[in-house]
């Protein structure tokens, strides 16, 4: 105000009028400062409540694979239960199968045995039955 009236009355010098606007410039760029560190308190919330939403989704993602990992395990130890109970059915089947073959052995020794013990008799039932038809009615002759 003071340059636009010492100019109106063409005295201004420049000097003047700079010393003039500092005191209009200084309460302009305090306003300007003042709406700039708003918007700065405003974007640095923002970006505080992003962070915050952020943290809270890798907490909660945090905790959903903590529990599918839990999940995972007991799923992993029920299963290698059932693979340790299957393995003792396996080997109580073997052992079983084994005690098997063992008896089908004996007995198959004991039928050739008692075929051969047959065929014996047998040969020997056929020469005495040849030998009492000789003394009986050949030698008689």
């Amino acid at each position: 105000l003071k340059c636009i009236s010492v100019r109106a009355s063409s005295r201004c010098r420049p000097r003047d009028c700079t010393r003039a606007r500092v005191p209009l410039l200084s309460g302009a760029m305090a306003e300007l400062s003042a709406d700039n560190r708003g918007q700065q308190l405003l974007e640095s919330d923002r970006k505080l409540q992003q962070a915050r939403s952020n943290i809270m989704e890798a907490t909660r993602t945090a905790l959903e694979t903590e529990e599918t990992g839990f999940s995972v395990l007991t799923d992993l130890a029920r299963q290698r239960e059932q693979i340790s109970r299957t393995t003792n059915q396996v080997d109580s089947i073997n052992h079983n199968i084994t005690q098997s073959r063992q008896v089908m052995l004996q007995m198959s020794r004991r039928a050739a045995i008692k075929r051969v013990a047959l065929w014996v008799m047998v040969v020997l039932l056929l020469v005495t039955l040849v030998l009492v038809v000789y003394f009986l009615w050949i030698k008689k002759k």
